[in-house]
């Protein structure tokens, strides 16, 4: 049985943000907004957008904690509910706890609005981040998606508030009103790590690097090395949540032994304990020369209301890409 000691470590690795690139770009892009939110005049909204599992969620968590209780600004989170009016409610809660018991039953959607425009105002809201903004138009009729887009305009203008949209690769298609297509100046998307170019594997070697220095064991595992990131790769598919995921599992595995730091063993007893695979599909037991990875080919997207899952790549053998390089 994990002692609390244990869990409290392993909650720690799976709450801890790690800034590489792009993560520190869109901090900084963050920032930038919220502080010029202070200034009168039009404010700049912006677009991020990830497929599942890129860490955009951990970034805006990393963010707002950051921006709390400092005097700047404030930043609100929200996310997306079924109608907008629920939305809207949502956003005021958000902002104003107090505000749940004091909204009536039976309120239009005009009327939400101009309460939390009033609230924004009132608490000094700079920033608000919309997390999976994708639901905002996705299924939605053109007449329905405009009066989404001039609703949200209207709080934007009327509370002097950035809008930032966050959400799956489809999200974009707040763009396709005009008003938010001249409004979203800042537009990033944060893409899974690949081995097929010398700057992504470079990025992808940085992020272990980094990674490896927070995981909360007595010596640094140096998952850097190829013993660790080709099989690492093979498993995660370039995804960082699925490679967080199994980074944890073998933190689990280390802290019950009691070992010092995480090796290739213990990596493998993760994925024993995840995928259940048997010792041949095991990436950890295999030799470099053995192992093959699948990247992202296609993102997911949305396409006549119609949501295409993303695609990989067959199957290459980790040889083949390190021989080009």
């Amino acid at each position: 049985m994990m002692n609390s000691i244990h869990q409290q470590l392993i909650s720690q690795f799976n709450e801890c943000f790690v800034s590489f690139s792009p993560f520190d770009q869109l901090l900084d892009d963050l920032t930038r907004l919220r502080e010029q939110s202070q200034f009168s005049g039009f404010k700049t909204s912006m677009l991020i957008t990830g497929d599942t599992g890129s860490g955009k969620s951990a970034l805006i968590h990393h963010f707002e904690h950051q921006c709390k209780n400092d005097g700047k600004p404030c930043v609100i989170v929200t996310r997306v509910r079924p109608t907008l009016e629920e939305t809207l409610q949502q956003m005021l809660i958000d902002v104003d706890d107090f505000r749940r018991r004091k909204i009536p039953k039976r309120i239009s959607e005009f009327g939400l609005i101009e309460r939390l425009m009033d609230c924004l105002k009132a608490k000094g809201v700079g920033l608000i981040i919309i997390n999976e903004s994708q639901e905002l138009t996705e299924l939605k009729s053109e007449h329905q998606r405009r009066e989404i887009a001039n609703k949200l305009k209207m709080i934007s203008e009327e509370a002097s508030v950035s809008i930032v949209f966050v959400g799956m690769p489809w999200a974009d298609e707040i763009l396709s009103d005009p008003q938010w297509d001249s409004r979203v100046k800042i537009r990033r998307t944060i893409p899974y790590f690949k081995l097929s170019s010398l700057d992504e594997m470079r990025r992808y070697a940085k992020s272990l690097k980094l990674l490896s220095k927070v995981i909360p064991v007595e010596e640094r595992p140096q998952l850097e090395k190829a013993e660790y990131c080709f099989p690492l790769f093979a498993l995660c598919k370039g995804e960082m949540r699925g490679l967080k995921h199994l980074l944890s599992e073998a933190l689990c595995v280390v802290l019950e032994e009691g070992a010092p730091t995480i090796t290739t063993i213990h990596c493998a007893k993760a994925c024993e304990v995840i995928y259940g695979f048997s010792d041949e599909d095991n990436p950890f037991k295999k030799t470099i020369e053995e192992i093959s990875v699948v990247e992202i080919e296609q993102y997911a997207s949305s396409k006549d209301d119609k949501l295409i899952d993303r695609k990989f790549s067959k199957a290459i053998p980790i040889m083949d890409l390190l021989v080009k390089k």
